[in-house]
């Protein structure tokens, strides 16, 4: 099979289940396992077979979709947790110790930034916010204790493109690991290997789960000799080399805290693996169609979509993003209350705070997702009372456009 929408379908054998000859994988719905002795349960302990031991651990059907999203992304390792957050906590709590730092922007999905400039905190983990579009800056705030560049493929909600090159140059040239979170865009359209990233997270619960249908996580590995330079996995390192990260992550971060993913949860998310390139197309034609639609009404201040023509990030979109950017609108009206007269209007785009569902959804961040960040940090992050994300679904686009004119239609 050459191209990636069979291989998600067939996965890495087309054999789910060899005793029954299942087409589809098996909901492996249990706790623990048995040995066939004491003394097969000691070598399962000790590392020394790839027998299950307890589904906090490892299961069979989790597996397999960890199989898949490494074929899909050309990943060496994959590990899916309980969700997108759980990834983004994994992924820090393998790498930093106290009086560490990390680089990243302002612009970030919200949980993130809280994790960031919360918890992380409590830890004495410092978190640097710069201007990513700055190779200057960036450089400027890099120092021993840095222990990783972290980005957003695209930002949620205030949908930047970088330089990826620039950045991916930086962290190579000081040594230091780069990390994205994909969740917007997936490795079908930004491919992270082929730019110098270390870690790869997004959120299974977007397009991955084939609709909203659960909640989980990934974190993808790819090969890397930046690890020798990170004290937590410097032993790692002389064991296991490239792979230092995630053994450390698999061994201890991730059992330690629980962040393990339900069966029946991978289940769907192996589903929705099957259709998933089908449905990105299609949302992105739909979404394309859309921001063109909102960009010419004159009831709309401003259109954020970058791989609309004349967008300020088009040409990047164009290099590094296939010419694609997803399903996430920005569209800024007159005011908050305007805003959510139009929010009220609607008929068939729901309001929710998911993204990248089969449904068309819109949300007012400022008064949800952020309502609690101060407002000089609202201010920072272009969190603005104007502006709503619209994240175009899989319906007819005739029909999406049709619910947005008649809503601005009360304006």
């Amino acid at each position: 099979m050459r191209h990636i929408s069979s291989k998600l379908i067939h996965g890495t054998t087309g054999k789910e289940d060899q005793q029954h000859r299942s087409l589809k994988t098996p909901i492996y719905q249990t706790a623990s396992y048995d040995f066939e002795s004491a003394e097969d349960a000691e070598k399962a302990f000790r590392g020394e077979s790839d027998a299950y031991i307890y589904s906090r651990i490892g299961n069979p059907t989790v597996t397999e979709l960890e199989k898949r999203l490494a074929l899909f992304s050309n990943a060496d390792n994959a590990l899916c947790v309980s969700s997108g957050m759980a990834a983004v906590s994994n992924v820090f709590l393998t790498l930093c110790s106290s009086g560490d730092n990390i680089i990243t922007s302002p612009y970030l999905f919200g949980n993130t930034w809280s994790f960031f400039a919360k918890t992380l905190k409590e830890f004495n983990v410092e978190v640097r916010f710069v201007n990513l579009e700055n190779p200057e800056e960036i450089e400027g705030n890099i120092d021993r204790n840095t222990r990783a560049i972290f980005m957003e493929v695209l930002t949620n909600p205030q949908l930047i493109v970088y330089d990826f090159k620039a950045i991916s140059d930086i962290a190579s040239k000081k040594n230091i690991p780069l990390i994205a979170d994909n969740s917007v865009l997936t490795p079908y359209i930004f491919e992270s290997k082929n730019l110098g990233i270390d870690i790869e997270i997004f959120s299974n619960t977007k397009f991955v789960s084939g609709g909203a249908t659960s909640i989980g996580g990934t974190i993808l590995c790819y090969p890397s000799d930046k690890w020798a330079s990170v004290p937590k996995l410097a032993e790692q390192y002389e064991k296991f080399g490239q792979e230092a990260f995630y053994k450390r992550m698999h061994k201890e971060i991730y059992r330690n805290t629980g962040a393990c993913l339900s069966p029946n949860s991978a289940f769907l998310q192996l589903l929705g693996l099957e259709t998933i390139t089908l449905r990105i197309d299609r949302i992105c034609e739909n979404a394309l169609r859309t921001a063109e639609f909102l960009s010419k009404s004159e009831k709309v201040q401003h259109v954020d979509y970058p791989a609309l023509k004349g967008a300020k990030y088009h040409d990047l979109t164009q290099k590094f993003l296939k010419g694609k950017s997803g399903c996430l609108i920005n569209v800024e009206l007159d005011g908050k209350e305007n805003c959510f007269r139009f929010m009220n209007n609607l008929k068939m785009i729901k309001r929710g705070t998911n993204f990248c569902d089969n449904k068309s959804m819109i949300i007012h961040p400022a008064s949800t997702i952020f309502w609690d960040t101060p407002a000089i940090e609202k201010a920072l992050m272009k969190i603005n009372d104007n502006m709503l994300r619209l994240s175009v679904g899989l319906e007819d686009v005739n029909d999406i456009i049709d619910d947005i004119q008649q809503a601005l239609g009360t304006l």
